[in-house]
């Protein structure tokens, strides 16, 4: 169209692109408006709003400095593509239209425009409009990832901390103050330099989790404890009663049942104490409570083993006396001296379970020896 313009008022231009200049001139004014709101929303984006006015340090402090050189540019960039599009809008020779709209009639100011005595400054780069809006949306979309990149970050980051502050929501103590310094630190670590990994969260994560369930736990693992040691004390009143028994009836070396004291006065320290207590200590004494009840239990049952062991013997040896007897073996003099010997060594007081053991299996082999020998 250019061309038939040109030849229309009677003049050629060498070299000129034919184009539709009307279409060209809506289009690029059309993509100018794009361009405008694509800027606009790079002002406001959350990642470029967090650079911008936090003071940003360290690695993202690096990124920065050359994406806002980059921003830069990219709004003179823009007002130099408006101001070009404002001429292309007074311009209705369609011979001078076609050459702005196609050669390189863009002027760029030199990137160093500098001067020196013995040369002239640096001359500005020349490039088509096409050549400008490719410019400017290659910068557009490395400074628009960096602010993806740190914005994401950023809530990365915060999508940690913020869950942990609130943990620590409500509750006291020394420990905990140090925990909500620590995330203070780390947080204002997220705004200053969110590109930057922080090698200690993971370790502050796990403390604030401990410390947090420490809180809400120790209520009821406190209650757990006190009902372990009331059973503990329970335990010990039988066994004590039991053993009271077995020392009176059963010869040996019996074992003394437990104090539940000092974990009582343990649990009695962490009460009083917390919330300046450490899972550590809890697991202590959760422990100590633990061990003295299988401790007392297995006293227990040792002690209550040793009468059940004792009435078991006096019923097999009466099982076998009644056996001697039905296959008429009940005048054996020989079976009589043993019965009364296993008899003897298992109702003295107190009570030989050895010998009396031994005794009830000499008898057992006699019987057996004439009741199965005779079949």
């Amino acid at each position: 169209m250019a061309g038939r313009a040109a030849r229309a008022a009677g003049r050629e231009v060498p070299g000129l692109t034919v184009v539709d200049t009307g279409a060209e001139v809506a289009r690029l004014l059309a993509e100018s408006d794009r361009v405008a709101q694509a800027l606009l929303a790079m002002e406001d984006h959350p990642g470029h709003l967090l650079l911008r006015g936090s003071g940003v340090t360290g690695a993202t402090a690096a990124r920065w400095a050359g994406a806002e050189a980059a921003v830069v540019v990219l709004w003179e960039w823009f007002d130099t593509y408006r101001s070009f599009l404002d001429d292309v809008r007074a311009t209705s020779d369609q011979a001078v239209l076609a050459r702005l709209l196609t050669g390189p009639e863009v002027v760029l100011s030199a990137a160093v425009p500098v001067r020196t005595l013995t040369s002239p400054a640096v001359a500005a780069e020349r490039v088509t409009v096409a050549e400008l809006v490719a410019r400017m949306k290659a910068h557009y979309a490395e400074v628009t990832a960096l602010f993806e990149e740190v914005h994401g970050a950023w809530s990365a980051r915060l999508a940690v901390l913020d869950p942990l502050e609130r943990r620590l929501a409500g509750l006291g103590g020394t420990r905990v103050e140090r925990l909500r310094r620590e995330l203070a630190a780390a947080h204002d670590r997220a705004v200053s330099d969110p590109l930057e990994p922080d090698p200690g969260l993971a370790d502050l994560a796990r403390r604030v989790a401990q410390e947090a369930e420490l809180h809400a736990g120790f209520a009821a693992r406190i209650e757990a404890v006190e009902r372990r040691l009331a059973e503990a004390d329970a335990l010990r009143g039988e066994a004590l009663a039991v053993r009271r028994e077995v020392v009176g009836k059963i010869v040996g070396d019996h074992p003394d049942v437990p104090e539940v004291s000092g974990p009582r006065g343990a649990l009695e320290a962490l009460r009083v104490r917390f919330p300046e207590v450490r899972e550590a200590e809890v697991v202590r004494v959760e422990s100590a409570a633990r061990a003295v009840a299988d401790r007392v239990r297995a006293v227990l049952e040792h002690l209550s083993g040793s009468l059940a062991r004792r009435a078991e013997l006096r019923g097999r040896l009466d099982a076998y006396r009644a056996k001697a007897g039905a296959r008429g073996h009940g005048e054996d003099a020989e079976l009589s001296a043993l019965h009364r010997a296993a008899r003897a060594a298992l109702d003295g007081t107190p009570c030989d379970l050895r010998a009396g053991t031994v005794a009830v299996a000499r008898y057992q082999r006699a019987v057996l020896d004439r009741t199965e020998g005779a079949r």
